[in-house]
């Protein structure tokens, strides 16, 4: 009983880990993104918005 309880605790503890180790992926990537979709200091009022090169040409 015991030796199933410390593996059931270490599974959970591994699950943790592997979760904030997947929610800080999905942050970082959140925050990639949202930084691309900022717009530059110098970009025209009329680019704002636009996310392709077809929609800028």
């Amino acid at each position: 009983m015991q030796a199933a309880l410390g593996k059931a605790e270490k599974y959970l503890g591994d699950l943790r880990t592997s979760h904030a180790e997947e929610k800080k992926k999905l942050e970082d990537e959140i925050r990639g993104l949202k930084l691309a979709m900022t717009s530059a200091a110098d970009e025209p009022e009329s680019t704002r918005g636009l996310t392709t090169r077809a929609e800028l040409v």
